[in-house]
């Protein structure tokens, strides 16, 4: 009877327990558990490789395991959407990039606002990409593909990786600019891009310097010029699009760290400080501009500002060119 009567102290003291402790796992400095980064495409792009390198990079900073989860699909939309939703407390990154952020939202009724439902954390990089064509195409230069295509209105196929795509966006903006006529054939993946350009069901394609090494070494794809202001470092002989007769030509693509609006200042600070220092480390920075890619870097501030100015841009692109969701 005494050990009954004593059941409902013990249960309050326990709860009080487990109050006390929830309360100090609350307060425990970040991070003290796992940090999840999703990234919205598949395994095995370059995006992905990307956010596993700098993943890695972070466990190591931060001292707490760091898991990479793909959720690929919609363009982006999928996993993008998942970060969105998920607790602002600074555990769930979103590896985000400037198709699945700006450019698919705007060409598919997002679930979602990029502007409201989310806080930019760190500009990691800017992306380069490359024009190829198959070799069954015999231009050698961009200026002898462009007149190639514009002999043949309608006819050549371009590949890419879906609509609202990097290699989508990028092509039809080049086909705006030159006057070109290309048909868009999309596909699951720049792989099977690739697949579709070396058995010629199309005849050209914008896609990642990273992804288009293969298939150049092989001699299946040939380049003419990558989308930056400088030449990259990975294709020394390949001119940029200025050097090749097309200036002020604007398609820069970002990737870099997001998280849910609302994820505490001090949160945000300590993700933004870890990776600066880890971008500024010189065999960091020497492997990402070796892969093609451009480090950034900068405050989270800084890289909110730009993403204001980048979907403006992207807005007015897609409108124009009739892509935008209706």
């Amino acid at each position: 009877m005494g050990s009954i009567a004593r059941l409902p102290v013990l249960l309050v003291f326990a709860v009080g327990c487990a109050i006390g402790t929830l309360g100090r796992a609350a307060d425990a400095p970040y991070p003290s558990r796992p940090i999840k980064v999703i990234v919205p495409s598949a395994p095995g792009g370059a995006g992905d490789m990307l956010a596993r390198y700098l993943g890695d990079r972070l466990e190591a900073s931060l001292r707490v395991p760091v898991i990479i989860e793909n959720r690929g699909g919609a363009s982006g939309l999928i996993g993008t959407e998942a970060v969105a939703r998920a607790p602002a407390d600074g555990y769930t990154l979103l590896f985000g990039a400037t198709h699945s952020q700006v450019i698919a939202p705007l060409m598919m009724r997002a679930p979602f606002d990029p502007a409201r439902d989310f806080r930019a954390v760190f500009h990691a990089v800017y992306t380069t990409s490359v024009i190829v064509v198959n070799d069954r195409v015999p231009a050698r230069s961009l200026a002898e593909f462009i007149a190639y295509a514009k002999a043949r209105p309608g006819v050549l196929n371009y590949a890419s990786s879906g609509v609202g795509s990097p290699n989508h966006i990028d092509t039809e903006v080049f086909g705006d600019v030159t006057g070109l006529r290309l048909v868009h054939i999309p596909y699951r993946g720049t792989a099977d891009g690739y697949r579709a350009l070396a058995a010629d069901e199309v005849q050209v394609m914008f896609s990642a310097v990273t992804s288009a090494l293969t298939a150049i070494a092989a001699g299946k794809a040939r380049p003419l010029a990558v989308l930056t202001d400088v030449r990259s470092p990975m294709l020394p002989n390949v001119p940029t699009l200025a050097e090749a007769g097309l200036a002020n030509v604007d398609v820069r693509k970002w990737q870099g760290f997001l998280v849910a609006a609302g994820t505490p200042d001090d949160v945000v600070a300590v993700l933004n400080a870890t990776f600066e220092k880890i971008v500024r480390m010189p065999e960091v920075r020497e492997w990402i501009e070796q892969q093609g890619w451009e480090v950034v870097g900068g405050s989270a501030a800084s890289f909110a500002r730009y993403l204001v100015g980048d979907r403006q841009k992207w807005q007015a692109l897609v409108e124009r060119l009739g892509l935008a969701a209706r």
